[in-house]
């Protein structure tokens, strides 16, 4: 069976760290959690085919992707890497991103 992997690199600082969109300081919803909704979307969406993590850009966990480091400065997070290959940055749109990975599943 095909196996999509998306991984969402985010930062959970508080308000006025985080200079990623307004949403994060405006409503209070942090990235993590919106990248739970998306996880939640995704399984309803594509079931087993998905594998989902969430990584805070803070965490010792940012050791494992070297490669995603050298380009923090470039994006704009939330960045979402599907297989690998940075796909979007600067928001989650369940829409897009389940886009993608359902026409990888097929």
């Amino acid at each position: 069976m095909t196996q999509v992997d998306v991984i969402v690199f985010g930062s959970n600082t508080p308000s006025g760290g985080c200079a990623c969109c307004s949403t994060c300081s405006d409503s209070g919803q942090s990235i993590e959690r919106e990248a739970g909704e998306l996880k939640g979307a995704l399984l309803d969406k594509c079931g087993d085919g998905v594998k989902f993590r969430y990584v805070d850009v803070m965490s010792k966990e940012m050791k494992d992707y070297p490669d995603i480091q050298k380009i923090l400065d470039r994006v704009h997070l939330p960045l979402t890497v599907i297989n690998g290959k940075p796909s979007f940055h600067g928001g989650l749109s369940s829409e897009k991103i389940g886009g993608v990975v359902s026409e990888l599943l097929k």
